[in-house]
Formats: structure tokens, C-alpha cells, sequence
């Protein structure tokens, strides 16, 4: 797999993020995207701080296809002391 392009904004490229889940133009992980908005931050507040990397549509691109179970992107999840 070299690059696959998932609707507008997303990209899976095996060159770029070891081939997870990326937007376009960037090497910003859907995934931690996802983090965020599990978190509560809105679409414009993740492109905020990502200083207009990415754009609050791209966001809600990763969230509807996710949600749609179009694309699976597993979130890391922080293992704590016992």
C-alpha cells in the first residue's frame, strides 16, 4: 500500500504516519484528532490549535466517517499504574 485517499481530507500512506490514518497535506493523525473531540474541543477549536493545519471541515470529515464505520482509527489508550 502506498497511498490510499479516504474522501476529501483523509490519506492512509504507507510513507507518511507508517500508514495510519493522516490528513492530507499534513502528518497530523486522524486519531489524535479523534482524542480531541472525544475530549469535547469542537472542529474549530482542534484547527485553532493546530494553526490551520488542518480545517474544522477536515475534522468533521474524520468524525462522520468514523462514526459511519467508513474508516477505523484506533485510539491509543494511556495505560496507568496499577
Amino acid at each position: 500500500m502506498a497511498r490510499i485517499e479516504i474522501g476529501k481530507h483523509l490519506v492512509a500512506d504507507t510513507h507518511v504516519g507508517g500508514g495510519r490514518l493522516i490528513f492530507k497535506g499534513s502528518r497530523i493523525l486522524v486519531s489524535d484528532v479523534l482524542e480531541l473531540t472525544q475530549a469535547g474541543y469542537t472542529p474549530e477549536g482542534i484547527a485553532r490549535q493546530y494553526r490551520g493545519l488542518i480545517s474544522p471541515a477536515a475534522v468533521r470529515e474524520a468524525v462522520l466517517l468514523t462514526r459511519r464505520g467508513v474508516v477505523r482509527e484506533v485510539l491509543t489508550r494511556t495505560k496507568t499504574a496499577a
